[in-house]
């Protein structure tokens, strides 16, 4: 059985301990660097928004983390501020098995949207979601993150 088709389990966090907290960080600035999560904004996110963590059988340490905030233009929708998949399991169907389960759940929580930003360069990322699971592009937001970083705004209906 390859890894893909391991096992997993989808976590939604609402209590930090400080080896997950340093775990789940750790994941963040080695998928976004310095736009990654810390250990002060990850505990907040747990707190007022949803923390989603990936765990695969058998192992001990998360292999992703997804965290959600609700948006305060359409309560109905959600947007995902950060996903990543740990740098030993990435491009083995993981990815994509994670936000079927999160897409799941906000459908069964009755949510009607959900929206998140992508670099327009990060082919793979786009192809996922727009590929893979339908997402739109509604929106360009240049330089959202400074100079030369702008990001494709993507949405996917839920109902």
């Amino acid at each position: 059985m390859g890894r893909a088709e391991v096992p997993i389990r989808v976590e939604e966090i609402d209590e930090l301990q400080p080896e997950l907290l340093e775990a789940l960080v750790a994941m963040e600035q080695e998928a976004f660097g310095k736009g990654g999560m810390n250990e002060w904004f990850l505990p907040p996110f747990v707190r007022y928004g949803r923390v989603y963590v990936l765990w695969v059988a058998n192992d001990e340490r998360p292999a992703g983390v997804a965290e959600c905030m609700i948006s305060w233009q359409d309560p109905r929708c959600v947007y995902l501020f950060g996903f990543s998949i740990g740098k030993e399991w990435r491009n083995q169907g993981l990815g994509t098995r994670f936000l079927q389960e999160i897409i799941r759940r906000l459908r069964e929580q009755g949510f009607r949207a959900l929206e998140l930003t992508v670099s327009p360069n990060n082919a793979a990322a786009v192809r996922l979601y727009q590929g893979r699971f339908g997402f739109r592009t509604i929106g360009f937001h240049k330089e959202e993150y400074g100079p030369g970083e702008d990001r494709l705004l993507l949405r996917l209906d839920l109902t």
